[in-house]
């Protein structure tokens, strides 16, 4: 089991490394709030893109377009609504509850408690105002 877990993380890393380019399209805009682009950046320089997508709209993760306030649903058939305490319970201890669809671990982060209130503001703004076409 230890090992089979530290395979995937390892796997996570490695998409991490490979896809973590930035994190916004520059083919999209959405309207943040002060805290929230606060939180793009935290989302950009800690490599969250490598796994939640470039345009957060989810691939080896899940999206962070459309979380905020979403129900979800895990792999042992429970679900809770994404909501600040369960975004902070997943960004704290990854490992607390696994997304039903999604198999790889996301990694430890080491953020502070401000960073997290504004990664937090950033995937509700993405949430209630998704990116669009820029013009």
């Amino acid at each position: 089991m230890r090992m089979s877990m530290s395979r995937a993380l390892v796997a996570a890393l490695m998409t991490l490394g490979f896809t973590a380019c930035g994190g916004d399209s520059s083919s999209s805009t959405v309207v943040l709030s002060p805290e929230g682009e606060l939180g793009r950046q935290v989302a950009q320089t800690n490599g969250c893109a490598g796994c939640h997508g470039a345009n957060w709209q989810g691939q080896v993760g899940p999206a962070f377009v459309g979380l905020y306030g979403s129900t979800v649903t895990f792999d042992d058939g429970t679900t809770a609504v994404a909501d600040d305490a369960y975004l902070r319970e997943s960004i704290v201890d990854p490992l607390a509850k696994r997304v039903e669809g999604f198999k790889l671990p996301m990694p430890q982060t080491n953020l502070s408690d401000d960073e997290i209130e504004q990664l937090i503001a950033y995937i509700r703004d993405v949430s209630t105002s998704p990116p669009t076409a820029a013009p």
